[in-house]
């Protein structure tokens, strides 16, 4: 089982947040702080946080570790689930692996797949050469070289100072290998299938910050191919729930889904 932290209102509605890459279950505190009328679960994935000795293999064993976990806590009683980046991509895959057990899927900046072998090839690259840096070079300087990326762009150097300070704790050769377990390269199309739950009555939001170009593209891709609708969460880059935890927990709770 997973490690998680769990609170809020017992008898309320259940939800279960799940971190991205560095994370852990502390990222979602400016969100569950804001969620007085729900029961919320953490979960810290594999190699994270609590969970670091939890093996990294890939995505059904990650899959069924949070299930398991939910299950551990809740019984089969029904939640919702939002995920975050690489939390975001195995909500995806809990998504349309067990429908029934979800009331609503919230993605947060998570990508459905690449649509070509070749784009499959050269990104399962790309993370096996940072999965060797976090493996073997100290983790400071990785975090400084990992939050100049692209996506990262929206950050300005206070807030990327924080993020590194903060993902200092993490150990790096278990990032190494849920980063190469889980990369997007090994990750199969999930469009059709995210397609197909929607159909069926699933309720999935997709959710991106208005400063985040790179996922707001995808979201209209999306949204194309699936009928799946999205949010723009204003004043936010890639980490909406960092940056505008009020915003984030407004589109949650829209529609009495989960009131706040």
């Amino acid at each position: 089982m997973l490690g998680y932290q769990q609170g809020g209102k017992v008898d309320g509605p259940k939800v279960v947040f799940l971190h991205g890459l560095l994370g852990s279950q502390q990222d979602w505190q400016g969100v569950t702080s804001r969620l007085k009328a729900c029961h919320w679960l953490c979960l810290d994935l594999p190699g994270h946080g609590d969970s670091v000795d939890c093996p990294s293999v890939d995505f059904a064993t990650t899959v069924d570790a949070v299930r398991q976990t939910c299950d551990q806590v809740w019984g089969n009683l029904p939640a919702y689930l939002v995920g975050y980046s690489l939390g975001a991509r195995i909500a995806m895959h809990l998504a349309t692996a067990y429908p029934a057990r979800w009331q609503g899927v919230f993605l947060e900046a998570g990508h459905p797949g690449l649509l070509h072998r070749h784009e499959r090839h050269q990104r399962l690259a790309h993370d096996q050469a940072w999965a060797q840096r976090f493996t073997h070079e100290p983790l400071s300087m990785v975090l400084n070289d990992w939050y100049q990326q692209s996506v990262f762009q929206s950050l300005d150097a206070t807030q990327r100072a924080k993020l590194m300070t903060v993902r200092g704790d993490n150990h790096g050769p278990a990032i190494a290998a849920m980063l190469d377990a889980t990369s997007l390269g090994r990750q199969a199309d999930l469009r059709p299938a995210l397609g197909d739950a929607l159909r069926q009555g699933l309720s999935i939001d997709y959710l991106c910050g208005e400063q985040d170009p790179k996922f707001i593209s995808l979201a209209h891709s999306l949204q194309r191919t699936t009928g799946i609708p999205f949010t723009l969460i204003k004043g936010a880059g890639h980490n909406c729930h960092w940056a505008n935890p009020s915003s984030f927990v407004q589109v949650l709770s829209d529609n009495d889904r989960l009131s706040a």
